[in-house]
């Protein structure tokens, strides 16, 4: 048995201030329960507003910054676990010093 491992995929910018990539779970048998991506704000700039039908997770994975979520601003930082519930909208933006880089897991609920 060999241990899969995952390749991030750069998608096509559509945002200059935005990076994205997007993680293919072809290497994992049978079903998928999530996906995932990873997405880099540049520094001082914001992701474009984000609002869908999933349950969504943040990992920050480097940097440091502010989110904006349910009517709430928070400071963010490499290490920070964030959950954002279906329809709730929200905004990463990385502080001036440098870029904030984050891992994003997605799943449909079951209810």
């Amino acid at each position: 048995m060999s241990l899969p491992r995952l390749e991030f995929e750069a998608l096509p910018r559509e945002f200059e201030a935005l990076e994205e990539w997007a993680v293919s779970l072809e290497g994992i048998e049978g079903d998928k329960p999530f996906s995932m991506a990873r997405f880099t704000v540049a520094p001082g700039c914001a992701s474009p507003p984000d609002s869908h039908s999933v349950t969504e997770i943040w990992l920050v994975l480097d940097g440091t910054g502010t989110v904006r979520y349910d009517g709430g601003s928070y400071p963010v930082g490499k290490g920070d676990l964030l959950c954002f519930a279906p329809f709730g909208e929200h905004v990463a933006t990385a502080d001036p010093a440098g870029p904030l880089s984050v891992l994003s897991i997605w799943w449909r609920s079951s209810r």
